[in-house]
């Protein structure tokens, strides 16, 4: 039985350091997401097209990895509970590009229907976003470090939980914005800027349900 505990934990580790792999391709979509943000401040519109086929080709390469890790998860010999965990982590991460590529395309969006985003708007959305690629950095630190030092890994869960609450606050603040503003921009303006809002917001929650994982994989690979 030992034995099998002792592969299982090496199978796991094998697993985790794809998980870090990954991470890196989730996080290149989230930097899709901050570079079009950039060019929606600096009134960069003629490159907002360009830099979103970016963002779905970064998402692309994300989707193809979390294939990959399901793939080498239905194969692998793994206690149940660690499977299960492992494949929530996966997902989740899979969620934040999905939720950075689906801010981005709004994005898109707004500057085709003519929906102007001023700079102060894309600027505070240029925070959240800021806090996004601060809260995946954690992410892609605590998944190298996972195997190696569970205890600085669990201080970094904790500062990803931190930031998720920072974000929280910020989106706060820019609804309040947004719904000071809704009725001198138009519903098409108010749904659109309560979308990406809200999905930049609900990519920093999966970083928080990632670090959640992680404290799990954390103790049980100290137990």
């Amino acid at each position: 039985m030992s034995t099998w505990i002792w592969a299982s934990r090496k199978i796991e580790r094998e697993v985790l350091s794809k998980c870090s792999e990954h991470s890196l391709r989730v996080s290149s979509v989230a930097e899709g997401l901050i570079s079009l943000l950039k060019a929606l401040v600096e009134e960069r519109i003629d490159e907002i097209a360009s830099i979103f086929n970016e963002v779905i080709v970064a998402e692309r390469r994300a989707d193809e990895s979390k294939r990959s890790l399901i793939y080498d998860l239905s194969k692998a010999t793994l206690l149940p509970l660690d499977r299960d965990y492992i494949m929530r982590l996966v997902l989740r991460l899979d969620d934040v590009a999905d939720y950075s590529k689906a801010a981005a395309r709004r994005l898109l969006i707004a500057t085709k229907v003519g929906a102007h985003f001023d700079k102060e708007f894309t600027s505070k959305l240029l925070d959240m976003a800021f806090k996004l690629r601060e809260a995946m950095t954690l992410v892609d630190q605590a998944l190298k470090e996972v195997t190696r030092n569970p205890q600085k890994t669990l201080g970094m869960a904790d500062k990803i939980e931190r930031i998720e609450e920072e974000v929280d606050d910020i989106r706060t603040a820019v609804l309040e914005y947004v719904f000071l503003k809704c009725d001198e921009k138009g519903p098409k303006w108010c749904a659109l800027a309560k979308e990406i809002v809200d999905e930049i917001e609900n990519a920093v929650d999966r970083c928080e349900e990632v670090a959640d994982m992680i404290r799990y994989i954390c103790v049980s690979l100290t137990s």
